[in-house]
């Protein structure tokens, strides 16, 4: 790549940190927030774990991270904002040096600037093919049983890959799948899938290279994460949550997962292709520069299939596993799990392209200056509009939460107070409650504030 093809590059991840910092910047409590932040207010730090594992959710690492902000923080909104900066940069660190451990596993010898560029691609794919932008990124409830999975599972493959240090490598490894293991049930069986056939794998390869040492990380950290798993599992706060779903059926889960596929194929992935492009020739262009560094073995052909097949399976276990559960395609914020393998797929299969030096170099040269060209354009169109939609949003919300505060110091009886709309909150997570004082929206406010009245808004 030319010294201003890469310079143009930095200049759109510099332009996609300025995106993310601002609506950082303006993201606010919502919703579910509320509710913690009043059960924390009831209930002490672990009481509270305990108090959601018995009567709602057996989530109870994801609990104990969520409620450790909230018992300190409380209705702070100041240190909210830095939630979702400290978790991108999480993401972020923790895929920059896992990519260093899986160059050095398949012998690619990526340089310094190329697992860079790699990273800071993933991760913005990552963010644009969330299916809610403000729900995955920007709503500080569903970070720890989604967002702060993912970045687990990152952290936690790099410290199992990791070959030195085997004893702390193995505890941070082991920290970081029991965090899964207990953070979210559909992650953890997906993930768990994956890490069993690794696991046999390695038990029936012959000519492994791993030391015992290594293998005794893997085993350990395994059976640290199934005990950490099943002890989710048997919570009773489960059941009563599974009473709320409607009846599991498996023919319904699978017409529900049909149509999940359909929409992904048809209607989601096909509203991408501008993200997909953009940032998927950067990556060809790196998976070229290594093709000629080194002789590729074996074809585009059979890495593609054998790459799609799996990812197929994946995707298809993951939508009919949230059908059965949920009996519907799933909020946003479990499907993130999607957007993180279809952002893997597409990296792997644009790589793969420029690896075995598929494309004609006419073709390559367009891709070239259209792909960071329309990069460039959807990232500054992003940020003018966020510039409006997003402050607007955050300054309305501000208002309406001074309102409340002083409304609250001067009514002593109960009534309702009707509110303002908020504006679309653009790619932030919106904290517009209903019409119905008896909306769990409105009632959360309520409850986070400690509100003598009821709250409406005027629609």
């Amino acid at each position: 790549m030319s010294k201003r093809y890469t310079s143009l590059l930095y200049l759109c991840f510099l332009l996609f940190a300025i995106l993310f910092i601002f609506l950082s910047a303006h993201s606010r409590l919502a919703t579910d927030d509320y509710y913690f932040i009043a059960d924390s207010q009831k209930h002490g730090l672990l009481e509270q774990v305990g108090f959601q594992y018995m009567n709602w959710t057996g989530r109870y690492t994801a609990t104990l991270a969520m409620s450790i902000f909230y018992n300190l923080w409380g209705l702070d909104q100041l240190p909210y904002t830095a939630l979702p900066l400290i978790s991108i940069l999480l993401l972020f660190l923790g895929a920059f040096l896992l990519t260093d451990k899986l160059s050095l596993q398949f012998s690619l010898q990526l340089e310094l600037k190329e697992r860079f560029i790699i990273t800071c691609c993933f991760v913005m794919l990552l963010f644009f093919l969330s299916y809610d932008i403000g729900e995955s990124w920007f709503w500080y409830c569903g970070y720890s049983s989604y967002l702060w999975s993912i970045i687990a599972l990152i952290w936690g493959t790099y410290f199992l890959l990791h070959k030195q240090k085997q004893v702390l490598r193995g505890t941070l490894a082991t920290f970081c799948f029991i965090y899964i293991g207990a953070a979210s049930e559909l992650y953890a069986v997906i993930i768990g899938l994956i890490y069993t056939l690794f696991i046999i794998r390695i038990i029936r390869s012959k000519n492994t290279n791993l030391s015992l040492p290594h293998k005794w990380k893997l085993y350990s950290t395994y059976t640290f994460f199934g005990i950490a798993f099943l002890a989710m599992l048997l919570a009773p706060g489960n059941y009563l949550r599974d009473q709320l779903f409607p009846e599991h059926s498996f023919f319904g889960s699978l017409v529900i997962t049909t149509k999940s596929l359909i929409k992904l194929f048809l209607v989601f992935l096909p509203s991408k292709l501008p993200y997909l492009l953009a940032l998927g020739v950067p990556l060809l262009l790196i998976g070229m520069k290594i093709g000629k560094r080194k002789a590729a073995i074996g074809s585009f052909r059979s890495s593609a299939k054998k790459t799609s097949i799996f990812t197929a399976i994946i995707l298809l276990l993951f939508f009919w596993l949230t059908a059965f559960v949920m009996m519907e395609t799933g909020p946003a914020r479990v499907l993130f799990f999607v957007s993180f393998i279809i952002s893997i797929y597409i990296g792997s299969l644009f790589f793969l392209l420029g690896y075995y030096q598929v494309l004609q170099s006419k073709l390559l040269a367009i891709l070239k200056i259209a792909s960071v060209l329309l990069l460039f354009t959807m990232l500054l169109t992003h940020l003018y509009q966020e510039s409006k939609t997003s402050s607007n949003y955050s300054y309305k919300n501000d208002q309406r939460i001074a309102l409340i505060r002083s409304l609250n110091q001067k009514i002593q009886k109960d009534t309702i107070i009707c509110l303002p709309l908020l504006p679309p909150s653009g790619m932030l997570y919106s904290a517009e409650i209903s019409n119905d004082t008896s909306h769990f929206t409105n009632k959360e406010l309520k409850m986070g504030y400690d509100l003598k009245f009821h709250v409406v808004v005027n629609r």
